[in-house]
């Protein structure tokens, strides 16, 4: 008997505290949002401005920008397609994956905290179960992980605090998300180092057909013709 109400105890002591972590990850998001003075880009050319504008440390700017992004709530599109028009390949397409990774991070350590199990619990639905329980397949984590990193289905911020309410170790997680970013790292790249010209059209075309085109006609080929049943 006391056994059973301690565990009632203990539960409730857990839920209380996932609440209130997710209460204090809206309210640090709101305070942010609110604050004078802090950069949140609406465009593409803003973030690129802003970037430049910090001359030899533009990479690194560019990393912890991304990096907050969760927080910043603006979307990574933007960011995706300044690396190409700010840095070269070479440059470029290692900043977009370790802000990737970075942003990725910030959710997987959030969800691991408690607060991302509330949010997947009340606003997740059954999509959000599927996904759990995909991701939580052990001797499968890792393809499970970089399929949802690859084909262009799946919202990037969700993937992350979803894996972070299962027990997937943060090296697969890691590694899963750098390899699944790198085909469209490829292509924004290339996509913002080509824009203005014919040429930089017709490569960007292609790289986009190849990095998300490719892996989604592979995803439902093996998943069948309904591919979300089977998760």
């Amino acid at each position: 008997m006391l056994d059973r109400v301690a565990r009632t105890v203990l539960q409730g002591t857990r839920r209380h505290k996932r609440v209130l972590l997710a209460c204090l990850y809206a309210l640090l998001i709101l305070a942010l949002y609110l604050a004078p003075g802090v950069f949140r880009p609406r465009s593409v050319e803003e973030a690129r401005v802003f970037v430049a504008s910090f001359g030899a440390l533009a990479p690194a700017v560019y990393v912890i920008l991304y990096t907050l992004r969760p927080l910043l709530l603006f979307p990574g599109l933007i960011l995706n397609l300044a690396a190409g028009i700010l840095f070269p390949p070479l440059l470029g397409i290692p900043c977009l994956l370790l802000g990737g990774l970075g942003s990725a991070t910030v959710l997987f350590v959030l969800a691991r905290t408690g607060a991302g199990r509330t949010f997947l619990d009340r606003y997740g639905g059954k999509w959000g179960g599927r996904i759990h329980r995909y991701i939580s397949a052990e001797d499968k984590a890792f393809t499970h992980m970089l399929w949802l990193r690859t084909v262009p289905l799946f919202p990037y911020d969700a993937i992350s605090l979803a894996a972070g309410c299962t027990a997937l170790p943060y090296g697969t997680f890691a590694a899963a998300t750098v390899l699944g970013m790198l085909p469209g790292a490829i292509a924004f790249n290339i996509i913002g180092n080509g824009l203005g010209t014919d040429a930089g059209l017709a490569a960007s075309a292609l790289s986009l057909a190849a990095a998300f085109g490719i892996p989604l006609v592979c995803w439902h080929r093996k998943k069948g013709k309904n591919p979300w049943k089977r998760m």
